[in-house]
């Protein structure tokens, strides 16, 4: 793998940290003061986005698994390292953006 594709997953995993980051911060500062459950569900907002993300690179995946042959074995793995680092990152973000109890 080339450095400008490692420092573009790198990025990717930042990028996606940031982002993921600042909603769950804003949606766990939001709901301080409120009910448990209201609290629970901000939790559940806040991981949302990550869990459409890992369906979205899972159906991806999926996809170019089917026209492999086409793309080589390259694309697909680049793909999946990409995947894997905007998951990561958007899952990293999440988890420390949440209040603790």
């Amino acid at each position: 793998m080339s450095t400008y594709f490692l420092t573009a997953c790198l990025i990717v995993v930042v990028v996606s940290f940031e982002v993921s980051f600042r909603r769950s911060w804003n949606l766990s500062r939001n709901s301080r003061g409120v009910a448990p459950a209201q609290r629970l569900a901000a939790r559940r907002r806040a991981l949302w986005p990550a869990f459409c993300a890992l369906v979205c690179t899972l159906l991806g995946l999926i996809g170019f698994d089917h026209v492999q042959d086409k793309l080589g074995l390259s694309a697909t793995a680049n793909l999946m390292m990409l995947s894997v680092s905007f998951f990561s990152g958007w899952f990293l973000g999440a988890i420390a953006g949440m209040d603790r109890d």
